[in-house]
């Protein structure tokens, strides 16, 4: 019985733990950036340590003017970055990082796709994304060298608005799926002489159904099991 009593206590830990951060929700990048470590939520994911900088540029485009969109759908997760000041003219220039992490999930590959209001050329707009892969970057990752890289971009007479890269280890086997995302958003506007705009970009992970789900039914099933070990003991 005490066995019995360790392993569902040890089971509302496991479940509490899960609970921790809130739903993510529609809000400004602020919000998001408040958020540290504790992250929040979307599907069975927690995103976190959110971080914005200007890298250089004549204009400031202030994270209290770009709204975070979060998605979810049958094996994907995604947040959308839009704003009304990604949008520049003449000889106007802005370069950002935007930084954030995923955690954990069997993470099969990544996505950007950019919905641009397509620049005047010699106007450009790109949105570079680095990821690293179970690791951190300047830890598990070196800066310069990710474990991939996606570009989406209009330069008025071109552009790709979409593009994947497939991790170097899907699922299955469990046991040698990506789990942890760390992005590297740089988000560069060159007016040029002419103008530079976008409306949003979005980043999306493409995954499978989270191995710690069956875990936690796994161990349902064991403690149904020695409930019904122990009534027969008694009896």
């Amino acid at each position: 019985m005490r066995t019995l009593l360790g392993l569902v206590a040890l089971f509302a830990g496991f479940t509490g733990s899960f609970a921790f951060a809130s739903p993510c929700g529609i809000a400004p990048l602020t919000t998001y950036e408040a958020l540290g470590g504790s992250g929040c939520t979307l599907g069975t994911l927690t995103v976190k340590n959110f971080n914005y900088s200007q890298l250089s540029g004549t204009v400031t485009i202030p994270d209290s003017t770009i709204t975070v969109t979060p998605t979810t759908g049958p094996g994907m997760v995604a947040l959308e970055f839009s704003s009304p000041s990604f949008n520049l003219g003449g000889a106007d220039f802005s370069r950002y990082l935007l930084t954030y992490r995923w955690d954990p999930a069997d993470i099969r590959s990544l996505e950007d796709v950019m919905n641009a209001n397509s620049p005047v050329a010699p106007g450009t707009a790109q949105v570079t994304t680095d990821a690293c892969a179970d690791g951190v970057f300047g830890v598990g990752c070196p800066i310069a060298t990710p474990t991939g890289t996606v570009k989406v971009f209009d330069f008025g007479t071109s552009s790709q608005l979409s593009d994947t890269f497939p991790f170097a280890n899907p699922c299955p086997p469990l046991s040698s799926c990506v789990h942890t995302v760390d992005l590297r958003n740089t988000i560069e506007l060159f007016a040029n002489g002419a103008s530079s705009e976008f409306t949003s970009f979005t980043n999306i992970l493409h995954t499978i159904p989270e191995p710690g789900t069956m875990t936690v039914g796994a161990l349902g099933l064991l403690l149904v099991g020695l409930r019904l070990k122990f009534r027969q003991a008694r009896f």
